[in-house]
């Protein structure tokens, strides 16, 4: 057996092997890895090469002759750390790019790239269930080096179209087809790619910050939107303290990560047991909810929320900014979230997000006046009654809007808004509305890959619906986060 670790990609570590096993008559395989990717190759009799990539280091009383025929199960499935997906998705990004005739445009690629990773979310659902250990995965790579490509491409057009035709209504938009609109080749190096991993499971994080990187590798924007790291979600929601009892909104979900996270919380704390199963699920489909303008994203999630345990039914697309134009534009949001007398019926007692944040992230001063947002009007000078402002800021007035009296709100935004002389305003708007409960201090280093504001995490709980109902700043804390 021959080890080669010096080549940087699986290309030039495939050259280098194969030029290796040539000179050498009696060695029948060859192992390469750059630490984020690795690829086996077998010398068969007939001196063809077998390539298996990702192939995990062989073990002593490993068979080196030849590759495993049998096919993988959910023990043979890697967990994959943060480099080795984010380099597969890279890789699979740019497969789509370079070489698919289907898709050419990139918001269709990705779209279409998403229904692939949904079909193995599905996989990794169906397969992590202890009754299926030991049961082939159906995500993964069908026939023979001569029928590979065609075979596990109808498979996965296969799987695809009975997914969504069960989770047509549940996960899927009005626009989108049952059929995977990229080619053969394409549909098979995305199964070549992801099929040795598992992206479903304790870790949720990976796949939302694989998509994350997925989808600004493809449409070449972040937009202002940044993963939250389960790093930060996870002492976040902790912090909470969110029981079944509670009524839980993510009002700019993205790919779900506060959501998830409440629902793992729950389930540890309150119904660990398969018997409480039923609990569980009760919980997810009535009290957890989430909003997200992106459609990818909120596909995502919602298979995400079927996978975990199924709490997708209230996970909706929308712009949950603008509540004038939600009779019009987003009805379900109106229906769902609406009040009788009022825009937002105050219903809820957890918000927890994220919001997008940025300076030349703002929410106009005729869309703030048009849903009513008193915090765009605190903000002006001068003979302006309403002012362009930083949409962060408008999610807090959301939550307020959201939250029944007593309820509590976690979110993330940059600090700058509660030191700065630009935003001395603030505290004045606060009062009344909102008592700050704690302030938790977020590394700048948990955004590094997606921008440098220094951010905290902020929990406050709603006094009352005005100006004189409340001090606003009792009870303040500082920890870290």
């Amino acid at each position: 057996m021959l080890f080669e670790f010096k080549a940087p990609s699986i290309s030039e570590g495939k050259e280098q092997l194969k030029s290796y096993l040539a000179m050498e008559p009696v060695v029948r395989m060859g192992y390469w890895t750059n630490g984020d990717e690795s690829l086996a190759i077998y010398k068969s009799h007939t001196n063809d090469w077998i390539e298996v990539k990702n192939a995990p280091l062989p073990h002593p009383g490993d068979d080196l002759t030849a590759p495993p025929r049998t096919p993988p199960t959910w023990h043979d499935l890697v967990v994959p750390t943060e480099g080795q997906l984010s380099a597969a998705l890279r890789r699979l990004v740019a497969t789509v790019v370079v070489g698919d005739t289907r898709s050419t445009r990139r918001e269709d690629q990705l779209r279409e790239l998403l229904h692939v990773v949904l079909v193995k979310v599905d996989s990794d659902a169906w397969a992590s269930n202890p009754k299926n250990h030991l049961k082939p995965v159906p995500f993964r790579v069908y026939g023979d080096q001569a029928s590979m490509v065609q075979l596990t491409a109808d498979q996965i057009q296969r799987q695809f179209r009975e997914y969504f035709a069960k989770q047509n209504n549940r996960v899927f938009n009005p626009d989108d087809r049952n059929e995977i609109f990229l080619n053969e080749e394409t549909i098979f190096a995305a199964v070549d790619i992801l099929s040795p991993w598992r992206i479903l499971g304790d870790q949720v994080d990976l796949l939302s910050k694989a998509f994350q990187i997925f989808r600004t590798k493809a449409l070449k924007s972040g937009e202002g939107q940044f993963l939250t790291p389960q790093r930060v979600i996870r002492p976040c929601v902790s912090i909470m303290e969110i029981t079944s009892r509670d009524k839980v909104i993510d009002p700019a979900c993205g790919t779900g990560g506060f959501l998830i996270e409440a629902l793992r919380q729950v389930q540890e704390h309150e119904f660990p047991g398969e018997s409480e199963t039923w609990r569980l699920v009760k919980f997810a489909n009535d009290n957890l909810y989430g909003i997200d303008l992106d459609p990818l994203s909120v596909k995502l999630t919602r298979a995400m929320m079927i996978a975990m345990r199924d709490g997708s039914t209230h996970v909706l697309l929308g712009d949950a900014i603008r509540q004038h134009n939600w009779p019009s534009k987003f009805p379900r949001l109106k229906q769902e979230l609406g009040g009788k007398d009022t825009f937002v019926a105050e219903s809820f007692t957890v918000v927890l997000t994220n919001p997008p944040f940025g300076e030349d992230l703002k929410v106009r001063a005729s869309d703030a006046r048009a849903s009513g947002y008193t915090i765009a009007r605190a903000a002006a000078t001068g003979r302006k009654d309403f002012v362009d402002l930083e949409i962060g800021l408008v999610y807090l007035e959301l939550a307020h809007r959201l939250l029944q009296v007593g309820g509590r709100v976690g979110i993330v935004l940059p600090e700058t808004y509660f030191f700065s002389y630009k935003y001395r305003w603030l505290p004045s708007w606060l009062e009344g509305r909102f008592a700050l409960r704690g302030m938790f201090n977020i590394a700048m280093e948990a955004f590094e890959e997606f921008c440098r504001a220094k951010t905290n995490f902020y929990v406050f709980e709603k006094v009352g619906n005005g100006p004189h109902d409340g001090p606003a700043w009792e009870s303040s804390t500082g920890e870290n986060c």
